[in-house]
């Protein structure tokens, strides 16, 4: 069955198609993706800088909990291109990325019996963050007699070998001080918080990418031979 897309007869991209395999062309058209994304080319949105509402984190052994919110995201249109497989597992695509991302939020500190909790800004800074994207895709011909791809569900993991740098926002107040003790003594909550900071935002990047392929011929980007 055929689906309408919307197509312009001209290349709307400003960079030449790409053979599957040849990762430094992608690479170099993936820069180029990123800041039409951020021009809202195809009515693509921005995601540098992307603002997301809120992340928490529980910590029942501690009776403790925190919320991220407000949260600030740049550097995503430096995300670098790793690697690129195709049909690898199950007819799946693979797309991994590697990225340094400057966060800034709200954080509030929560213990169960206090009324009270601790509030400041939380600075982090993600420095290589690597992302594998998995995600299944179809070709469809449009009533343009154009070839189009259809991306389906993405699986993305996250892998932070470092963990993330930070500092509280203002200095020298006890809200400051006692955040700052219990993230220095409990990494694992720097990483879920990047960790969930990252996958936001890479599911954004494939949901601009999925409407991307939806309007605009494969041709204009991949090329077969």
């Amino acid at each position: 069955m055929s689906v309408y897309f919307s197509a312009s007869t001209k290349s709307p991209l400003p960079f030449p198609a790409c053979r599957a395999d040849d990762i430094e062309c992608l690479r170099r058209g993936l820069r180029t993706f990123f800041f039409l994304m951020d021009s809202g080319h195809l009515g693509m949105n921005p995601v540098d800088p992307m603002v997301l509402n809120s992340v928490t984190v529980a910590v029942p052994d501690e009776q403790m909990s925190f919320l991220f919110r407000k949260v600030n995201v740049t550097g995503a249109r430096w995300t670098k291109l790793v690697d690129r497989k195709f049909h690898f597992n199950n007819g799946k695509n693979s797309v991994r990325f590697k990225s340094d991302l400057h966060v800034v939020g709200e954080i509030t500190m929560s213990f169960a019996g206090r009324t009270d909790p601790h509030v400041s800004v939380l600075t982090m800074d993600l420095s290589d963050i690597e992302t594998n994207i998995t995600y299944s895709w179809t070709g469809q011909r449009g009533y343009d007699t154009e070839d189009y791809i259809i991306i389906g569900q993405e699986r993305i993991a996250v892998r932070n070998s470092r963990t993330p740098s930070f500092f509280l926002q203002p200095r020298g107040t006890e809200d400051a001080y006692m955040i700052e003790r219990v993230l220095s003594a409990k990494s694992a909550v720097l990483d879920f918080l990047a960790n969930e900071v990252t996958v936001a935002l890479m599911h954004a990047i494939v949901d601009n990418f999925r409407l991307f392929a939806n309007q605009v011929p494969v041709k204009n980007y991949y090329t077969y031979n």
